[in-house]
C-alpha cells in the first residue's frame, strides 16, 4: 500500500488529483488492482475516492506519504552518497532495505549519513578517498596521517554560515523558476534533521516551483522529489545557481 500512497502523492503534486489509469501506469499494475488498493486506503482514512473517480490524499494520507518519501530518500542517500552504489542499483535495493530495517535502525542510518556529510573530517574529500577502497578495502594504520593531511578542512565548519554570507544566497529568497544546487544546510536540531531526512544535502539539485504570497510555504523540487518547505526551513538552505 505504501507504493500507492507514494504514487498518489507524486501525481497530486503535478495535477492536483490522481487518476486511476495514471496510478496504474506509474506502478505498472492493472486498473482493478488500483481500484482495490484505493478502497483499502479509503477504509483506513488515507484516501478520498469514489468509484471510477479521482483519488486524493486525506490529511492523514498526506502525512503518511511524506513519511514514506522521507524514509525512502534517506535510504537512497545512504546507498548512493555514502556507500556509492550506482544509481540504477540504488532504487531497487532501497525499496528492499527500507522495508527490512526497523525505525530505530533507519534513524541511525540517517544520523550516520548526516554525520559523514557534515563533519569537518568527512564530506566530499573523505568520501572521495573512500570510493577507491570498495573492491579491496585495506586501510593501513601507518598511512592515517597522510590520508588526513589530504582532506581539506573548511575554514568555516559545515552548517555554519560565514559572517559575510548574503541573505540572497538562501533558498527562501529565490523566485519561482529558479534552479541551482544546495551548497550548505544550516540550522540546528529539529529543523536541520527534518531537512536532512527530506534529502536536502550539499550538492542536491533544487528548483523553486511555487511560492505562497507571503513567502510561506515554498514548493520546491529536490533530487526530483516535490517538497513543501516552511520559510524558516528554506532560509537555512544556502544555494547557488547552476
Amino acid at each position: 500500500m505504501e507504493d500507492y500512497l507514494e504514487a498518489i502523492y507524486e501525481l497530486e503534486r503535478v495535477d492536483s488529483v490522481a487518476r486511476v489509469k495514471d496510478i496504474a501506469e506509474r506502478l505498472n499494475v492493472a486498473t482493478p488492482s488500483v481500484s482495490a488498493a484505493l478502497r483499502a486506503l479509503k477504509e483506513k482514512g488515507l484516501v478520498d475516492h469514489e468509484n471510477y473517480g479521482h483519488a486524493t490524499l486525506t490529511a492523514a494520507g498526506l502525512q503518511a506519504a511524506e513519511q514514506i518519501l522521507r524514509r525512502h530518500e534517506a535510504v537512497v542517500r545512504f546507498l548512493h552518497d555514502i556507500l556509492q552504489l550506482p544509481r540504477d542499483q540504488v532504487e531497487p535495493e532501497a525499496c528492499a532495505l527500507e522495508h527490512a530495517v526497523s525505525a530505530g535502525t533507519l534513524k541511525r542510518l540517517i544520523c550516520l549519513t548526516e554525520f559523514i556529510e557534515n563533519c569537518p573530517r568527512g564530506g566530499g574529500d573523505w568520501l572521495a578517498r573512500l570510493s577507491g577502497r570498495w573492491e579491496s578495502f585495506r586501510c593501513e594504520a601507518g598511512r592515517c596521517a597522510e590520508c588526513i593531511a589530504g582532506i581539506a578542512i573548511p575554514a568555516v565548519p559545515r552548517g555554519v554560515v560565514a559572517p559575510d554570507e548574503s541573505a540572497r544566497a538562501s533558498l527562501a529568497a529565490q523566485a519561482p523558476g529558479w534552479r541551482g544546487k544546495v551548497v550548505r544546510v544550516g540550522g540546528r536540531g529539529p529543523i536541520r534533521r527534518r531537512l536532512m531526512e527530506m534529502g536536502v544535502t550539499s550538492g542536491s539539485s533544487v528548483e523553486v516551483e511555487r511560492v505562497a504570497p507571503l513567502g510561506d510555504p515554498l514548493e520546491v523540487k529536490v533530487r526530483g522529489y516535490h517538497l513543501s518547505l516552511r520559510k524558516e526551513e528554506a532560509a537555512n538552505i544556502h544555494v547557488e545557481p547552476q
